[in-house]
């Protein structure tokens, strides 16, 4: 019994094509969008949700990025944290800001002339307490000669303000807003995004499998002395009738 190699060859590319076409659309219909960016340049900064976050032209950069999973955004909306710390032009985390603690002083000490004013003397001690905090340490930034920012995101001082940052985090009402206003149109984008990509990369396999098949055919054939279109030589009495069509992918 003569084997067909040719036809064996054809069935093995079909089988590789299928395959990568059924993987392609397996990731592609299975991908679902579950991450939510939040932007923060400084330590008075408040957390700003990112309404771009995969733009391929003007991407935000991270000097250190940290995740919070499953937060609930509201009622219905369960998504991954994705906390973005911003660098300044050196590449550095700005962990103290003098200009932004002064003017948060400022707020502070204008809310304890508030409490005092209402008679609220528990919060108004809170509030001094907090503003004792922060002058002391705006003073001994000005005496130590610290610098304001870091470009080395592993230093103690950074770390320490990242991981507070990051502990501490809550989402602000005008962030949550913006969230379940335009998450919707973000995710249904990416998820376009991620099936064209998918899908091309599928495409590219299905592609190859192809035209390795065919020039291998061609190779053989060229070897053998088998003319295009037919699995055996002419001469062979086990000669098989082939369409010439099928000679495109062996």
């Amino acid at each position: 019994m003569n084997i067909n190699w040719f036809e064996g060859g054809r069935r093995i590319t079909y089988l590789l094509m299928g395959i990568s076409a059924a993987i392609g659309l397996y990731y592609a219909c299975d991908y679902s969008p579950n991450r939510v960016q939040l932007v923060t340049t400084s330590p008075r900064d408040d957390w700003n949700f990112d309404d771009n976050p995969f733009s391929k032209f003007a991407p935000i950069e991270c000097a250190e990025t940290k995740f919070i999973y499953d937060y609930q955004i509201n009622d219905d909306l369960v998504r991954d944290i994705s906390l973005c710390f911003q660098p300044d032009d050196q590449g550095g985390i700005i962990y103290f800001d003098k200009r932004e603690e002064s003017e948060y002083l400022k707020r502070v000490e204008a809310a304890i002339v508030k409490a005092n004013a209402s008679g609220e003397e528990n919060d108004a001690k809170v509030l001094a307490l907090a503003a004792s905090t922060i002058r002391k340490t705006i003073a001994e930034a000005d005496f130590d000669g610290a610098q304001t920012l870091s470009s080395d995101p592993v230093d103690p001082e950074v770390q320490s303000y990242v991981d507070r940052r990051t502990a501490d985090f809550e989402i602000n009402s005008e962030a949550r807003l913006k969230i379940e206003k335009h998450l919707p149109k973000i995710e249904r984008d990416e998820w376009i995004e991620n099936s064209k990509e998918v899908l091309s990369i599928a495409a590219y396999f299905i592609g190859g499998f192809w035209i390795f098949s065919f020039v291998m055919g061609w190779v053989i054939r060229g070897f053998a002395g088998i003319p295009r279109g037919q699995d055996f030589r002419p001469s062979s009495a086990n000669k098989l009738q082939t369409d010439p069509a099928l000679d495109e992918t062996t």
